[in-house]
Order: C-alpha cells, then sequence, then structure tokens
C-alpha cells in the first residue's frame, strides 16, 4: 500500500485478510533435502514451490515470482550458474543463494560471478538457511519489521537499513531519525518535534546534536545517489524522486 505521493509502502497491511506471503523457489534434485526444506521454511510463514531441474527453474520464474530462490550448483540438466545467468537476462534479479556439495574457490566465484547472492555448502542446517533467508527479506523489505520510502529501507527489528540493497551505516541516533522521517510518510517535521520525537524514542539530545544527525543522515542516505532527505528553514522530511519516463 502506497500513501499518495510520499513513496512511502506499508509491507504489511494488517487490516487486510491475508497478506501475501514471502515466496522461495527451491531447485534441487535431492527429494529428502526438498522435502526438509519445504517443511522448515512453510513453519517461517512462506510460500514454497520446490522443482528437480534447472530448465523448470527458469520457467515457473516468470510464474511464481519469488521472492528469493534456492539453487543447487548441480542440477541434472544444466548447471545452477546457467539456471542464473538466464534469469538475470530474462529480467529476473531477486536474490539466489546457491546449495552446493562443491566448495572450492573457483566454484564459488562462478556463482556470484553469474549473479548469485550468497553461498551455502552441503550438509547445512536448516537454521542456517531461514536465518540468511532471512537477512534477505529484510534487505529487500520483505519483513514484518520492514519500513519502506521509495527505495530505501529500514528494519525497525534490527534497526539495519540499506539504500537500493546496499547497507547503510548509520548510528543509533541516526537511525532513530530515519524511523521518524520514514513514518511521517514525508510530512516535513521542525526541529523541536525531531527532539521530542528523538526523546520519546530513548535519545536526550541538544537541538545542535539533532541538526548534525540530520546533517550526517541526509550525507549517507544521499551519497552517490537522488536526494530522499530534504530540509528546508529548520524542517526536515523524505521526498520520492520522480520518476523520469
Amino acid at each position: 500500500m502506497t500513501g499518495p505521493d510520499t513513496g512511502v509502502i506499508d509491507r504489511v497491511d494488517r487490516s487486510a485478510p491475508s497478506p501475501r506471503k514471502n515466496r522461495v523457489l527451491v531447485v534441487d534434485e535431492e527429494e529428502a533435502l526438498t522435502d526438509l526444506l519445504t517443511l522448515a521454511l512453510t513453519f517461517e510463514g512462506w510460500h514454497v514451490e520446490t522443482l528437480a531441474t534447472g530448465v523448470d527453474a527458469v520457467r515457473v520464474a516468470h510464474r511464481f515470482a519469488p521472492d528469493a530462490i534456492l539453487l543447487d550448483m548441480t542440477l541434472p540438466d544444466i548447471s545452477g550458474v546457467a539456471v542464473v545467468s538466464q534469469l538475470r537476462d530474462s529480467g529476473i534479479d531477486v536474490p539466489v543463494i546457491f546449495l552446493t556439495g562443491r566448495s572450492t574457490l573457483d566454484d564459488r566465484l562462478a556463482a556470484f560471478a553469474a549473479g548469485g547472492d550468497d553461498y551455502m555448502t552441503k550438509p547445512f542446517g536448516l537454521e542456517e538457511v531461514t536465518a540468511r533467508l532471512r537477512s534477505v527479506f529484510r534487505r529487500a523489505g520483505l519483513a514484518d519489521t520492514s519500513l519502506l520510502f521509495a527505495d530505501l529501507v529500514l528494519d525497525t527489528g534490527t534497526g539495519q537499513a540499506w539504500r537500493n540493497g546496499d547497507p547503510l551505516i548509520l548510528s543509533r541516533l541516526e537511525t532513530a531519525l530515519l524511523r521518524i522521517l520514514i513514518e511521517r510518510r514525508g510530512d516535513p517535521v521542525d526541529g523541536t518535534s525531531v527532539i521530542r520525537s528523538l526523546g520519546l524514542a530513548g535519545h536526550t539530545v541538544t537541538e545542535a546534536a539533532a541538526a548534525r544527525a540530520a546533517h550526517r543522515l541526509s550525507e549517507i542516505v544521499d551519497h552517490d545517489a537522488e536526494p530522499l532527505v530534504r530540509s528546508s528553514h529548520g524542517t526536515l522530511w523524505l521526498e520520492a524522486p520522480v520518476a523520469h519516463e
């Protein structure tokens, strides 16, 4: 759900009867493994579909629209590296985590060169898989704790933030300020309101400290990207970039 002209997305609409589940496509020919993964990932509340071949993976990915893919590197028809290359060529850029029994440096380099995002060597624990996927979903703004504004993601559970998928290194004060701005949905907030809101979040700051945090936040969020953080006459807000046709 997107607010009018704000760029803010509420990832989870808690008033909706059936919010969309995160989708995971599992591609591995080992049926026992895919059964275990299906059980574990379904328990997390995610929608899982399993396949055994690379050709099917490329075909089904367009229909299933997964949010993440767990992909064996060695499949009976084509390699996992070839699958990722075909997915990327066809415009599917969702995160891919390789599952493989091969662990050489050349294998890892090939996986990442093809466009893979992570690499797990068999045998692995199911808890490790779910942890990796939770991290992927937080970064993509697909967690229940996600706040989004344009290409900016803040995970309120961990305090981590990303811009276009790249991590932002923020102090606790800067993170608290960013949360205030996202929750304001683009409405300007003046310095007094910032200090009051930070106080409610557990931060006692002076006007000068709040101003420094605002300046630093602007530098970090807008570094090498279209500006999102705006300020004027002592007020601060987020403004989504205008889409270029």
